[in-house]
């Protein structure tokens, strides 16, 4: 039976603008994405595949780098015996000023339109159909028109949208569950999702979300990679394979009791195992309860481990400590608040509106303390 073998991949996002990160550590993030695409256009030829499927949201805007473009050409060009399949998506649509109309692509790569299109490829006994956005938003389901040439040959799809649940809509192309089910296909590979979604199975279709190769914020946490491996008539064997040159992370940090900044460093390296942190990018939510006179301030520690880290972001989400007792006791202005506070309490009519009036305690005792309210 004629086996194919494929990687898949997708939302590289080349030159996003890295939000949250200084101009020089965005910069080395824009090269650790084309240092990671690098990577993969080597597993392709390593690995010997077949064909190489890119499920859009390849750029992040428009706004793409001279550089940027040379060196993507200029791999793809390494692997002149793979296919390459491009399907535009919602973050680089085809439209007449895109780049996937406006330079010259090595001819081994096919470029998806608005227009669905199934591309035979004989000596694979394949067709491999896609579709791209037109446009950011694409509301009208893109998948619905699709027709299999031929059921009998390997029938590969790949797609940029958003896999939904009965009624659920979408302004990114809506891939009901129900559609990929009749759809016939033997792999439908997805972009749009960051994560990767597992190999799943609908009907006789095997379908997944790669996610992108390299996260870009903290709301993009972990490994990232790319799918690998083969696909025939009603068998698939794919696997995901991480390929990040860094991870984010976040983690709540415990410093409850520390009293020197050197208990709290020291309290960070105790619950961080990472041997790779100098290669990962963190975010340390610093947690507990501190004395009253402690006033704590990030940039003394970051500054204390800024060698013991690629990146650190820190969040100070402390408390300072407080003996109700004691205060609720005192004859001053927080003592008054305290007690009022705590009748309030005791009269709560259930657990939600005690928690309620429990942070309001903190919040206030913090206003009486700083001279002004945070509320995040």
């Amino acid at each position: 039976m004629q086996k194919i073998k494929v990687l898949h991949c997708g939302d590289f996002h080349f030159d996003t603008p890295f939000f949250g990160l200084t101009t020089a550590e965005a910069e080395k993030r824009k090269e650790d994405l084309r240092e990671t695409f690098g990577r993969i256009v080597s597993i392709a030829k390593e690995e010997a595949v077949d064909l190489l499927l890119i499920s859009g949201d390849f750029f992040d805007s428009e706004k793409v780098m001279k550089t940027t473009l040379e060196y993507i050409i200029k791999k793809l060009e390494e692997i002149p015996q793979v296919r390459i399949f491009i399907s535009p998506g919602n973050h680089d649509p085809y439209t007449y000023k895109s780049y996937y109309r406006l330079i010259q692509w090595p001819a081994n790569v096919h470029i998806f339109t608005s227009k669905l299109e199934g591309v035979r490829i004989p000596e694979l006994d394949t067709y491999v159909y896609g579709i791209g956005f037109s446009k950011n938003h694409e509301k009208k389901p893109l998948l619905e028109d699709l027709q299999l040439e031929n059921p009998c040959c390997i029938n590969i799809m790949v797609l940029h949208g958003d896999v939904v649940s009965g009624e659920q809509d979408s302004d990114y192309n809506p891939i009901s569950i129900e559609r990929i089910e009749k759809s016939q296909l033997d792999y439908l590979a997805l972009g749009h999702r960051h994560s990767f979604s597992g190999i799943n199975k609908t009907g006789s279709t095997y379908w997944s979300y790669s996610g992108n190769p390299e996260g870009r914020g903290f709301d993009e946490l972990g490994a990232k990679g790319i799918v690998l491996g083969e696909i025939s008539k009603d068998y698939c064997n794919l696997n995901f394979r991480e390929i990040c040159k860094r991870k984010y992370y976040e983690q709540v940090i415990n410093i409850q009791g520390a009293a020197t900044y050197e208990e709290i460093v020291e309290k960070i390296n105790d619950q961080i195992n990472d041997p790779d942190r100098r290669r990962n990018l963190y975010k340390l939510v610093l947690q507990g309860e501190l004395s009253e006179g402690f006033v704590l301030h990030s940039a003394v520690i970051a500054e204390k481990l800024e060698d013991r880290f690629y990146f650190l972001k820190l969040v100070d989400d402390t408390e300072a400590y407080v003996d109700y007792g004691e205060l609720s006791d005192s004859f001053s202005l927080k003592g008054v608040f305290v007690r009022t506070m705590q009748e309030k309490m005791s009269k709560a009519a259930s657990l939600e509106e005690k928690k309620k009036l429990e942070f309001a305690l903190k919040a206030g005792l913090r206003a009486l303390r700083d001279g002004e309210v945070t509320l995040e």
